[in-house]
C-alpha cells in the first residue's frame, strides 16, 4: 500500500496536535481557575450580606457566598467567603469587617497572615475580629459625659472649700474649673455631632 503525501501530512498534523495536548495537560493545573472557600464567624456583622466584597490586604479578591446563623454555642453569624485562586489567605489570616471610604458599603477584610504559616485550604475556618458596635460607643460616650458633669460639680465644691485657705491659688483654681467646664462642653458637642454623623468616627479611626 502506497502512503500518499496527503496521508503523511495528516499523520504529522495529528501527531503534533496529540503532542501539544499532552504537553498542555501536564503543564496546566486544570483546577487552578476554580475559586476556593474559607469560613469565618462574627458575633456582629452589620452591613454584610451575600455578595458583599472580600478584600485580602486591601485588594478585592472575592465575595461573600453565604450568610447564616450558627447556634452551636452563642449566636454567631457564619460567613462563607469565595476567593479567587490567585488570592492566598494564610491559616492565621484574620477576618474583620469595615467600610469603603467614609460612608461606603461594608465588606469583609482579610489580613495577609504570617509568611511562615501555610496557605488556608478549602473550607478552612479563619479567626475573626468583631467590629466595634456604634451603639456601644455611644453608651460609653454618654457615661463619660455624665462622669465629667459629676467631676465638675465635685471640683467646684472642693474649690469653694479651699479658696479661703489657699487664697493665693484662687486664680489657678478658677482657671482649672474653667478648663474643666470647657472640656465638658466640648465633649458634649462632640458626642452630639457623632450621634448625628456616626461616619465621622469611622473616618477618624482610619
Amino acid at each position: 500500500m502506497k502512503i500518499t503525501n496527503e496521508l503523511k501530512t495528516g499523520a504529522l498534523v495529528v501527531a503534533a496536535l496529540f503532542t501539544g495536548f499532552v504537553f498542555l495537560f501536564k503543564t496546566t493545573d486544570l483546577t487552578s481557575g476554580k475559586p476556593y472557600h474559607v469560613r469565618t464567624t462574627f458575633t456582629y456583622a452589620e452591613g454584610i450580606k451575600a455578595d458583599s466584597i472580600v478584600k485580602l490586604a486591601g485588594v478585592e479578591v472575592g465575595r461573600v457566598k453565604s450568610v447564616q446563623f450558627d447556634y452551636t454555642n452563642d449566636t454567631k453569624v457564619e460567613l462563607v467567603l469565595e476567593l479567587s485562586p490567585a488570592a492566598k489567605a494564610r491559616e492565621d489570616s484574620l477576618a474583620f469587617i469595615t467600610t469603603s471610604g467614609m460612608i461606603g458599603d461594608a465588606y469583609v477584610g482579610l489580613t495577609a497572615g504570617s509568611p511562615d504559616k501555610p496557605f488556608a485550604k478549602e473550607g478552612a475556618m479563619l479567626a475573626s475580629e468583631d467590629p466595634i458596635q456604634m451603639r456601644m460607643i455611644m453608651k460609653k460616650m454618654e457615661a463619660i459625659a455624665e462622669n465629667l458633669d459629676t467631676t465638675l460639680v465635685e471640683f467646684k465644691k472642693l474649690a469653694q472649700n479651699v479658696n479661703g485657705v489657699v487664697g493665693g491659688n484662687k486664680t489657678r483654681i478658677d482657671s482649672m474649673v474653667s478648663n474643666l467646664e470647657q472640656t465638658a462642653i466640648n465633649f458634649k458637642e462632640f458626642s452630639e455631632d457623632i450621634k448625628a454623623h456616626p461616619w465621622k468616627l469611622l473616618a477618624k479611626g482610619k
